[in-house]
């Protein structure tokens, strides 16, 4: 089925958080969807005007169109499966992420989506982003959370690259990284040695500047009663990276 028929023979819900989310067929018995969602915070609603999510079995990609499946696929078929789709709109921004792309993987699939939450929360500015920005400007030790963001400040330090473009994009990386993984760690426990891998070709942010932008996050944007935040050290890595 299209995405318009996903909206249109799919009621949405809304969370007591304030966030519009749907499912198409039944909720996996892995996935608690109610208390995923209700890890945003209602105080980042302002930033998610007119978002919306919805957790489908797959993503099929299919010449220009991105298809919902709801069956998997058959012996010997090729298919192009997907982990999300984003679709901007008009009326708003929709996200569609495939669970069964994660099977059983919970700790996948909420990384997955706290990252496109945080990912549309970044392109609206705020009157706080100034203040978000001073703080990445004190932090200068190297190191970052993924190499989008670690790519975006080595453009900063080439000749003629601190332009407001560059400053734009690496801000809104690095918002969109620490708000990502400030949400996880609300959800289930985050341990900082399974953020990164021996084999990153960038530098991982130390432990004092990513307790300081998640601090941040956190007066910014309280958890909700019942999501306690914590991000763990010293614990044996979870998986390797394939």
């Amino acid at each position: 089925m299209t995405i318009e028929q996903v909206l249109h023979q799919h009621a949405a819900r809304t969370g007591e958080n304030g966030l519009v989310y749907g499912l198409v067929g039944p909720e996996p018995d892995w996935l608690p969807l109610e208390r995923l969602i209700q890890s945003v915070p209602a105080g980042l609603m302002p930033k998610l005007k007119n978002f919306g999510v919805y957790f489908v079995p797959w993503l099929v990609k299919q010449k220009r169109s991105v298809l919902v499946a709801t069956e998997p696929k058959a012996e010997g078929e090729k298919r192009n499966e997907l982990c999300h789709h984003l679709d901007f709109r008009s009326q708003g921004t929709l996200a569609v992420i495939s669970h069964q792309y994660y099977h059983e993987d919970l700790y996948g699939l909420a990384m997955e989506f706290f990252d496109k939450v945080a990912y549309v929360a970044a392109l609206e500015e705020s009157e706080n982003d100034a203040a978000y920005a001073a703080l990445l400007e004190q932090q200068a030790a190297p190191g970052e959370l993924t190499p989008d963001a670690w790519g975006w400040r080595q453009e900063l330090e080439k000749p003629g690259g601190r332009n407001e473009e560059n400053l734009l994009n690496y801000r809104r990386t690095a918002f969109t990284d620490a708000l990502g993984l400030y949400m996880a760690a609300m959800f289930m426990d985050v341990y900082y040695e399974d953020l990164f891998d021996a084999r990153d070709e960038f530098p991982p942010l130390a432990p004092e500047p990513l307790q300081q932008r998640l601090r941040w996050m956190e007066k910014q944007y309280p958890p909700s009663r019942g999501f306690p935040f914590q991000v763990y050290r010293q614990r044996e890595r979870r998986r390797g990276r394939s």
